[in-house]
């Protein structure tokens, strides 16, 4: 992995491949799979790894890669996307948005959230919309309110109805801060309540 971060792709590339042929057992085959898959050159080699990769993990009990499977399900929705099978791309990215109640919180949770929404909406499936929100970010766009935006977006993009906290403390914390003006104020308080249930 330091290899691959350095930009040493090739040797990368090889070092993941002894791991994989060293694996002795399922968990340490996903891993080295769900890497050798990142380093193909051609789509449908890329798929074939990320299916081994799956197959791999899904031998293994449940606590051993529940939050892991969104990574899963959004790598092989990429990867039937670039194979273009739209029906395929689908199937993974709703996959990886169903099980996306394994995943914690912080930058790694937001990332995969993030993916699997840009890959539904690439897919022409945009959920979990949020009309006055978008309007508010609208109008904060507009005038450059970059405080507002920096509380709101990274839980926004990648928000999805089955885990809502991420988004409700976001709002949260934009409410605590004071920066907006009454009538945005109350516009949030009301997203904090339909969200919440409450």
């Amino acid at each position: 992995m330091n290899l691959e971060v350095s930009g040493d792709k090739k040797l990368a590339h090889q070092k993941f491949q002894e791991a994989w042929n060293l694996a002795g057992d399922d968990y340490e085959a996903f891993i080295a799979a769900h890497y050798l898959a990142r380093h193909q050159e051609t789509p449908e080699d890329n798929l074939r790894w990320n299916l081994e990769s799956l197959n791999r993990a899904l031998n293994l009990k449940s606590q051993q890669i529940g939050n892991l499977l969104p990574s899963l399900y959004l790598n092989l929705g990429k990867s039937y996307e670039n194979l273009a099978q739209k029906e395929e791309a689908v199937k993974y990215y709703t996959l990886a948005e169903e099980s996306c109640g394994h995943l914690g919180s912080g930058p790694y949770a937001e990332m995969i959230r993030s993916g699997i929404s840009h890959g539904l909406k690439r897919m022409g499936i945009e959920k979990n919309r949020i009309e006055v929100l978008d309007k508010l970010i609208d109008r904060w766009c507009e005038r450059k309110d970059l405080r507002p935006l920096s509380f709101v977006l990274p839980a926004y993009l990648g928000y999805h109805d089955t885990d809502r906290n991420p988004l409700i403390s976001a709002l949260g914390y934009l409410n605590a801060a004071r920066c907006l003006n009454p009538e945005e104020q109350g516009l949030i308080d009301n997203i904090i309540s339909e969200l919440s249930g409450s």
